[in-house]
């Protein structure tokens, strides 16, 4: 494995150079958003502090997760990119303010994240 760096320099340089490269992968059992992207082939991860969830609009067809089915915010995130993973996108993201935010299209909900650390690496 490549060298690690623990600065959200990385993340931040993805996010504002080429967002569409980057893509979710998942939520680690350590509680760490895992993004990839394609372009300089790094990993980053996002430790999340907090997890609030809102709805953009209301969907067209109802929820698409079922509200008893998860009950958290963070366990409703990863609810969304277990159904559908690739409509989950960043909208956000600000390393000075240690915050990023997500957006899911298909069930139209807003993901605001409070992160604690960012770390990146390259994939080898």
């Amino acid at each position: 494995m490549g060298q690690r760096f623990y600065s959200g320099a990385f993340v931040q340089q993805c996010f504002a150079v080429h967002p569409l490269c980057l893509s979710l992968k998942r939520i680690d059992d350590e509680g760490r958003l895992l993004v990839a992207c394609t372009s300089c082939r790094m990993v980053h991860s996002l430790s999340l502090d907090e997890v609030i969830a809102r709805v953009a609009a209301v969907p067209l067809d109802g929820d698409l997760i079922p509200a008893a089915a998860v009950t958290t915010p963070k366990d409703r995130l990863v609810a969304c990119l277990q159904a559908h993973a690739l409509a989950v996108t960043i909208r956000e993201l600000d390393v000075i303010r240690d915050s990023a935010g997500l957006r899911c299209a298909e069930c139209r909900r807003l993901f605001d994240l409070r992160v604690s650390a960012f770390e990146s690496h390259q994939k080898s």
